[in-house]
Parts: C-alpha cells; structure tokens; sequence
C-alpha cells in the first residue's frame, strides 16, 4: 500500500478533477486519522485506516456490483465504478493495469465501461500479486 504522505499527495492532486469524490473519497478511506483529519467532519476521533489486503478486497468484491451497473446501463454508476477501481489500483499499486485502465477510461470509454471491467476482473481472477 502506498505511504500516507503519498496518499494525502495524490488526494490534493486529484481533487479538483473529481468534484463529487467518487475517486478520492477512496484515497481517505486508506488514510490513518493522523492524515485523515483535515478531511473528516469535525471531533472524529474513531478512525482506522483500511489495509491493503482491506482495499484488495473490496475492489473484488464490488466486481459484481459494478459488472451489474455496466449490464444494467447505469451512466453515473457505472462511471463512478471505474473511478473508484483508479483509486483501488492506484493504492494497491498495480500500476501497469492502472495505466491502462485510464488509458481506456481516458480515451476509449464506451459500453458503460465494461471492457475496463473485464481487464480488472481478468487481473484479479489471475492471482495477480498483491504483496
């Protein structure tokens, strides 16, 4: 899992371009409440950062979710599945199939994102390494 000071740097960076926080309300989630606090609601004191094999495994099991919002042609939802697995891949610092995932979100998203579903599905199913 990436560093927190990392993880607060690639919130600040990402924030502006994601104003309804699908993305980056992820980056918070992995965040300890030391890093947390600036963007919790005020007197938060019960706080614990999730875990990588955490995020690992929510980023699997909301597959069938986002797989059915893509089915379903859900717009919102369905985009806002892919913004959440950029942050999941981008914590969990698969960067390869990061890249190409917004390489495709990027500059090929169509059929609600499917396709982008599919190579995340594929990576997982595959055992890829979660060290």
């Amino acid at each position: 899992m990436r560093s927190q000071d990392d993880i607060v740097r690639r919130f600040e960076e990402r924030k502006n371009d994601d104003p309804f926080g699908f993305e980056v309300t992820e980056y918070i989630y992995a965040m300890d409440l030391e890093h947390a606090t600036p963007y919790l609601n005020e007197g938060v004191t019960d706080w614990k950062a999730e875990t990588k094999d955490e995020t690992l495994a929510k980023a699997i099991k909301y597959l069938t979710f986002a797989f059915g919002k893509a089915e379903d042609e859900r717009g919102i939802s369905a985009n806002r599945s892919i913004q959440h697995y950029i942050a999941w891949l981008w914590l969990l610092e698969e960067d390869d199939l990061l890249k190409r995932v917004k390489h495709e979100y990027d500059t090929n998203y169509h059929a609600y994102g499917i396709h982008i579903l599919h190579m995340i599905g594929d990576h997982f199913s595959k055992g890829a390494s979660h060290d």
